[in-house]
């Protein structure tokens, strides 16, 4: 149990130390639509505030743990791998970040004050459409990682295809269709209100496209889980295009300061 957890816990927890600046940020925009969408001005500032969190560990944190592996890489020129380099490489993420940190600060004064939104249902921002699609393709996904199971058990190889078209893609695009999906979510309100009982039929169903999305995102999390595994054992089998579906993390020091 300690060997898998080292093999495959220790580079996820690092693998999602370094993504988690990218995951508050998309958090962040998602609470701020919500606030924006269901006029909640504390939601908004709390929104603003998770941005700059995410800004700061990225062009701070990350930039300083990771400079060694950015500036030393075998695609990068060596004359920036030096004491000079590492200094310049952390100054231009402190530029950035005051960049960032202004166009954030002209965002926040358009969303300060509360302005009236259309209350949308679920058929006007077709979102019944985005859920069906995204649930259609996590089965495809499931299907075409058992595949190489399946084919390597039968037949005794994994076919071809299955290594050309990495599996990777379809994840990729698997977590598009969800975000986009969601983002349709945000536009809807989902409170019951009895005295808009006719405008909001679709609280009133049993299964609804919000559950079918998030069904969508918990068996993408599963799939995630397996797959990585999954990968690992089947490009000792057979060569593989695609890699670990995170980046070769184990190599990164988490240096502190």
């Amino acid at each position: 149990m300690l060997m898998i957890f080292w093999f495959y816990g220790v580079p996820f927890v690092k693998g999602l130390f370094f993504a988690s600046s990218l995951l508050l940020l998309l958090f962040s925009v998602f609470a701020l639509k919500r606030g924006v969408r269901q006029s909640r001005k504390t939601l908004r500032d709390v929104a603003f505030f998770l941005m700059l969190t995410a800004f700061l560990k990225f062009f701070i944190v990350d930039a300083y743990m990771l400079k060694e592996h950015l500036l030393c890489g075998a695609n990068v020129s060596s004359s920036f791998c030096n004491a000079t380099g590492f200094k310049i490489f952390q100054m231009l993420g402190l530029v950035l970040l005051v960049l960032f940190s202004f166009g954030l600060f002209s965002v926040y004064r358009r969303f300060i004050d509360d302005k009236y939104q259309i209350e949308l249902i679920p058929e006007q921002v077709n979102l019944k459409f985005w859920a069906n699609i995204s649930i259609v393709l996590i089965i495809v996904l499931i299907l075409w990682l058992i595949a190489p199971w399946a084919g390597y058990l039968t037949v005794g190889y994994v076919p071809k295809i299955f290594i050309d078209v990495s599996w990777q893609y379809l994840a990729f695009l698997e977590m598009v269709l969800l975000l986009i999906g969601f983002w349709k979510l945000e536009d809807c309100r989902w409170s019951y209100d009895p005295e808009k009982k006719g405008k909001k039929a679709h609280l009133n169903r049993t299964w609804t496209a919000k559950d079918t999305l998030w069904l969508s995102f918990t068996l993408f999390l599963i799939t995630l889980a397996f797959s990585y595994a999954s990968n690992d054992v089947l490009s000792d089998v057979t060569p593989s295009r695609g890699g670990h579906l995170l980046f070769r993390i184990k190599d990164i020091n988490l240096k502190g300061f």
